[in-house]
């Protein structure tokens, strides 16, 4: 998760099960999470990042930014559910 600029507000990500990290944005600039246990996402399901800001920030030695500007890189694998038959 990326919050360059230094923005106040908070951000979360969500899965179809519900909330998974629910952060504030004054907290992190650059964050990096690994989970022991990974998050699985059905089939067909969504993994949604909301950000709600309160303060765009400002970046050192640049130009005020007009809006927040956040991301999130999200990688993983697909894999087969096994089936009891």
């Amino acid at each position: 998760m990326q919050n360059p600029q230094g923005d106040a507000g908070t951000l979360v990500i969500s899965s179809d099960d519900g909330q998974l990290l629910n952060l504030a944005l004054e907290n992190f600039r650059d964050s990096d999470y690994h989970f022991v246990t990974p998050i699985q996402v059905a089939a067909k399901g969504k993994v949604t990042i909301s950000v709600s800001c309160r303060e765009v920030g400002r970046p050192v030695k640049a130009p005020a930014p007009s809006q927040c500007s956040e991301s999130l890189f999200l990688g993983g694998k697909i894999s087969a559910t096994e089936t009891n038959g």
